[in-house]
């Protein structure tokens, strides 16, 4: 079930991909940039003062006529083939919100850059808690790392402001969910003892732990390319992090006479400054393109942990927070396939880093089941590895 589950995901979210596509392809032009020496091949028009969206050169004066004549028998029209096409006016989008933006910025092409991916995510590094131990073995029956995540999915978004050739804003957003994962023991009367968990002394019959997880993430960074030939962009910014995980332990006691069910939740929002780089691995001018991403930075967290042990005899949810420092990181290699002239189709690998972050495997011994409900304490030393791939589109005007 799974598996078909995963289908359905990365399907859904291959459509939702491919829909900016079809919905954008009225709206672009081929061909809608204007270079500096496109220009200059542009024919004779009107000489006078044009409004904004009218063609920006001045046709030659009378006395001209002839002797441009001549030199076009002589062998002008040769380098008029070689420029290339000719443009007799700006395009339509010069008169658009990015024709304002064209004539109150710098030159730059292109002006915006807009992506849309499906982030495809596995989480890595789970570690080891022991929830149960086999009565006759003495060994661990049901452990929290036994409940593999399937992959999880969700889009991205990214949108470039180029304000010349050498400087762009960068906006981005992702949100991943839901790291689903589920293991459970075979059933055996009094077959399994709990293991600190929430104060809980009991021996049960049969156990199933659950997990669940979201990541989300928001950045406005400011982009600087190197100077000097070297294929590097710095980049400096704002990040905010959300990290936010569920894990669920069920028993059943006495033939299925009693029920345990204890709730961990585990909240973390980081805020903080980033740094980093993109580098140009792969770019001779083609179709082909190939780049490199790293940022990271120190954050501040806010982080919380809720746990809830509603049994039969004691009812109790305890809750406690922390504000401390944590770590983010990103690494990512994207390639980029150009279509047309505006569009590309992306794909690429990417990697997230989290420490210092609240998880709930690490919360199941801070809470003992008779204390009373506002006393509680929270573990914010866990850490978080995701990991996968990306695919979607990029386009350019």
């Amino acid at each position: 079930m799974n598996g078909w589950n995963d289908f359905a995901r990365t399907a859904f979210f291959a459509a939702a991909v491919a829909l900016p596509a079809v919905v954008m392809a009225g709206s672009f032009e081929e061909g809608i940039l204007v270079t500096d020496r496109a220009e200059t091949t542009v024919g004779p028009v009107d000489a006078e003062i044009m409004l904004p969206g009218e063609s920006i050169l001045v046709q030659p004066e009378e006395g001209m006529a002839h002797e441009e004549g001549m030199a076009h028998e002589e062998g002008m029209a040769h380098e008029e083939a070689v420029v290339g096409p000719v443009f007799e006016s700006l395009p339509a989008s010069e008169s658009s919100a990015v024709g304002c933006i064209n004539r109150v910025l710098r030159p730059a092409t292109p002006r915006l850059v807009a992506q849309v991916d499906a982030l495809m995510l596995w989480q890595g590094n789970v570690a080891s808690r022991p929830l149960y131990t086999d009565n006759t073995t003495g060994l661990t029956a049901l452990d929290v790392n036994q409940a593999r995540t399937a992959m999880a999915a969700g889009p991205r978004y990214g949108l470039f402001l180029n304000l010349d050739d050498c400087h762009a804003i960068e906006g981005n957003y992702f949100n991943v969910r839901s790291f689903a994962g589920e293991r459970s023991t075979a059933p055996t009367y009094d077959g399994y003892m709990m293991k600190d968990i929430a104060g809980l002394p009991y021996t049960v019959d049969w156990a199933q732990v659950m997990t669940s997880g979201q990541i989300q993430s928001a950045e406005l960074n400011w982009r600087r390319r190197q100077q000097g030939g070297l294929p590097i962009t710095w980049l400096a910014g704002f990040r905010w992090v959300e990290w936010n995980q569920r894990l669920q332990v069920n028993d059943v006691y006495a033939y299925g006479a009693g029920v345990d069910t204890v709730n961990v939740v585990t909240g973390n929002d980081l805020y903080g400054g980033q740094a980093g780089m993109d580098v140009a691995l792969w770019n001779r001018g083609g179709f082909l393109k190939v780049d490199a991403v790293g940022k990271a930075g120190i954050f501040y967290n806010n982080a919380f942990q809720r746990t809830g042990v509603p049994t039969e005899f004691v009812p109790l949810t305890a809750y406690a927070k922390a504000e401390q420092t944590a770590f983010f990181g990103e690494f990512g290699v994207n390639s980029s396939l150009r279509l047309t002239k505006w569009l590309s189709w992306r794909a690429g690998y990417s990697l997230f880093w989290i420490s210092g972050v609240a998880i709930p495997a690490n919360q199941l011994s801070l809470v003992n089941q008779p204390a009373p409900n506002d006393v509680a304490t929270i573990n914010t030393s866990g850490s978080v590895l995701l990991h996968g791939v990306t695919t979607g589109l990029e386009a350019r005007w």
